[in-house]
């Protein structure tokens, strides 16, 4: 009784169209709900993201539920996590990919969870990672450790927002090192948004090189031909 008094004077709006949300609707109003892009990358024969990161890293699955699309409900959704504090879209978003993505699927078969990291002084600066509550929800669900403190990123890279492929590879080849010698079979990396790759392909490597024989990469979004 009480929520739904505070719905009609104070109603909760869309994050992408800026409506009134329906009462138990979160986040997105009906109408946006059914325009978010996803990726159907449940059929591993079609999933262009496992085919980009595999030219660079030996990876056992990879998925991601949504297309990062300019001025799309998802990157509506992202925009709020990283920049505006809403920490719970991490949460909602993993709730959506595990309605997707298959039981079965080999990203699910591991024995540990780590977020790609941020440098310690973004990390104070913004207050929290924003992989953070995408990660925990998936570690919790798969009954697995989640491993933040495993991977750290040594380097304060610049942002990799406007580089090209080739400047991203660069910044964050060496970016990366483990903090533990504790051996893992199949780890999992998990994302926000997946552009070219590079960062988690630095990020497997570094594992593989120092931690686990597996990886396998689970992101919110994937922004294919974002770049040039």
């Amino acid at each position: 009784m009480l929520n739904d008094l505070l719905a009609v004077w104070f109603p909760q709006c869309c994050w992408n169209c800026k409506q009134p949300l329906a009462i138990k609707q979160k986040w997105l109003c009906v109408n946006c709900s059914t325009q978010l892009p996803k990726t159907y990358f449940e059929n591993e024969e079609n999933n262009a993201l496992k085919l980009l990161l595999r030219q660079y890293l030996p990876l056992e699955g990879a998925y991601a539920p949504f297309y990062f699309l300019q001025h799309s409900p998802i990157q509506a959704l992202i925009h709020a996590l990283k920049y505006q504090g809403k920490k719970k879209v991490a949460d909602w978003i993993a709730q959506q990919s595990a309605q997707l993505i298959p039981k079965e699927h080999p990203a699910l078969e591991c024995d540990g969870i780590v977020p790609v990291p941020l440098h310690q002084s973004k990390q104070r600066k913004r207050g929290y990672n924003q992989v953070t509550g995408f990660g925990q929800y998936w570690a919790t669900r798969l009954g697995v450790p989640y491993l933040d403190q495993l991977l750290v990123r040594k380097n304060q890279t610049k942002t990799l927002v406007r580089m090209s492929r080739e400047a991203r590879w660069e910044e964050v080849k060496n970016a990366f090192s483990i903090q533990s010698k504790k051996e893992y079979k199949h780890l999992l990396l998990v994302d926000d948004v997946i552009t070219t790759g590079a960062t988690l392909t630095a990020c497997g490597n570094t594992l593989l090189n120092g931690t686990c024989t597996k990886i396998s990469v689970l992101g919110m979004a994937y922004a294919q031909n974002i770049l040039p």
